[in-house]
Order: structure tokens, then C-alpha cells, then sequence
């Protein structure tokens, strides 16, 4: 059985049933489609030629797709795909800031937030609350939770899921899920040429900068607000809200239920201290570096 399109200008088409279908580049010389891609849709602009038309735009699923004439689909790997430059990323804008000190290229606000922070507590910015190495599932944004732990690195739901240390018992040395927040990995959160930092990424813009209290790191070009933490206790228990922050970085620790994070405090930085996987915390991203540019 094909797979069921969208296609305007109106015409049917469907995948698998190519021979049937009446396409030409006179008549669609330009396409908008809209592949069935799960949630992640997205419309892209196709041009036939004699051949072939391909996507010319990136697809939040991470991949392109080339329609051949030939009666089948391509579908290029994520390193493909040229990376994220500012603009609309799963429904929420998000635009680059550049560090004075190290010239690496970020979002200019945690994953979620729908404005850059104003303050240190400005709660539009704090975005949304992530368990370490989990995709974008909804568990990050919900308020529903369960105690039933994963036996996967991907969860199948989007509960949030609390009463263990670890969210999942499927990688207790956290190589998986730190391979998983790499930009194309299995659990990537972050826009085509992004990931979640390393501590050495992170560590470079807070303390590397001389950032000691979370106020500092509000004011910094990152913008930081002290969004707290999920705790790992309840469904929907937060910490420290408007006063600390905390962000996951791309790092585990040996302890098998604990990995990485920053933690900047209304009084000091804690640096980088490991935390329960199962807690949720702010995420930034940070463009990966590509040989000739910062």
C-alpha cells in the first residue's frame, strides 16, 4: 500500500502508485509537500525537473528525502542536512548568539522558552524540563508522570517519570544517551547542526568567563534564567525555581544513575557536579564545530 501525501498545488499523488500518478514540470513546475513524517511533518518546496525533484529545505525529522522518478525515496543522513541558522525549530523561534570568549556559536534561549530572558527570574525563558539523554517525547513540558521505569532509551510516552534515580534501566554507563543528544543521534533534541554541550563546552562560557552567581549568568550573551529543576520525587515537583540554575550537559559520570550538570547559584557557582538522571533540567544548545568555522 502507498503512503498518502499532501501536495498543492492539488494533484493526486500517491507513494508507491507512481505510475499512476499525472505529475510534469509544466504543469507543477514548483510543490509544497508535506511528508508523513509522525509529528514532525513539515511543509518543503520540490521543483520537477526530468528526473528528479529533491527537498531543498531542512525537515525536523532529520533527514531529506529525494522523490525519484524512479519510483522510490532516498533518505539522506543528518549530516547532510546544512545546520540550523535561526528561524522557527519545532514550533518555537529561536535565533544564534555567538560567545565573546570562545566564538562558538548557541541558541539564544533554553529549548522550550519563548523569549529570551529579561532577568534571572524572568519564567518565559525557562523553557522546558528534560530527564537526561531523553528525546523530545513530551515528558519535558508535562505534568502527567508515572513510576513505571523505561527498559529503553526511548520511553514510548511522554510521562514524566519519577520515583527513580534513573529514569530508564537500559544504560546505566550513559554512553547511549550521550551518543543519543548528539546532533542526529537517536534522542536529538537540538536543531540540524546542533547538540546538547559537553561540560568543556559549557564550563568555557560560565566559569571560563568568570561567572560566579546566577544573576551573572542572566546578564552573560547567553542569557541564562534560574528556571530550577524537576524534581525526580513527584510528577510535578519543582526546586530552586527563580533562584538556581541547573543545565544538563552531554556527560556522565561512572556512579550508574547520575550524569553531569551546571549548577550557578543567587550566592556561587557549584560547577559541575553529577545529578539524578530522573531530575529535569534546562537545556542550551550549542553548534557543533565544522572544520573552517568557530
Amino acid at each position: 500500500m502507498g503512503v498518502d501525501i499532501e501536495i498543492t498545488p492539488s494533484v493526486s499523488f500517491e507513494l508507491g502508485q507512481e505510475n499512476n500518478n499525472t505529475m510534469d514540470a509544466t504543469s507543477y513546475g514548483k510543490l509544497t509537500v508535506k511528508l508523513p513524517l509522525g509529528n514532525k511533518q513539515k511543509f518543503t518546496n520540490f521543483a520537477i525537473a526530468s528526473k528528479a525533484f529533491k527537498d531543498s529545505r531542512k525537515m525536523d525529522l532529520g533527514a531529506l528525502a529525494w522523490v525519484e522518478r524512479s519510483n522510490k525515496i532516498m533518505v539522506e543522513k543528518e549530516s547532510n542536512i546544512p545546520a540550523f541558522t535561526g528561524g522557527l525549530f519545532r514550533g518555537l523561534t529561536y535565533e544564534l548568539v555567538t560567545s565573546p570568549k570562545t566564538g562558538r556559536v548557541w541558541l539564544d534561549r533554553n529549548l522550550g522558552a519563548t523569549q529570551v530572558a529579561t532577568k534571572v527570574d524572568d519564567s518565559a525563558a525557562y523553557g522546558d524540563y528534560y530527564q537526561w539523554g531523553r528525546a523530545k517525547d513530551g515528558h519535558q513540558s508535562s505534568t502527567s508522570g508515572t513510576v513505571t521505569r523505561s527498559t529503553d532509551i526511548v520511553s514510548g510516552h511522554g510521562h514524566f517519570i519519577h520515583g527513580w534515580a534513573d529514569w530508564t534501566d537500559a544504560d546505566s554507563s550513559g554512553e547511549l544517551r550521550i551518543a543519543a543528544w548528539k546532533d542526529g543521534g537517536k534522542n536529538d533534541i537540538c536543531p540540524a547542526g546542533f547538540s546538547v554541550p559537553t561540560e568543556a563546552e559549557l564550563t568555557a562560557e560560565t566559569t571560563g568567563a568568570k561567572i560566579t552567581i546566577s544573576t551573572e549568568a542572566a546578564s552573560s550573551f547567553l542569557k541564562i534564567p534560574a528556571a530550577g529543576l524537576r524534581n525526580s520525587s513527584g510528577s510535578n515537583a519543582f526546586q530552586n525555581v527563580n533562584d538556581t540554575i541547573f543545565m544538563w550537559v552531554r556527560s556522565a559520570r561512572s556512579n550508574s544513575t547520575r550524569s553531569m550538570r551546571l549548577g550557578v547559584f543567587s550566592f556561587s557557582i557549584s560547577l559541575y557536579n553529577s545529578d539524578q538522571r530522573s531530575r529535569g533540567l534546562s537545556v542550551r544548545c550549542i553548534r557543533d564545530l565544522i572544520k573552517g568555522t568557530p
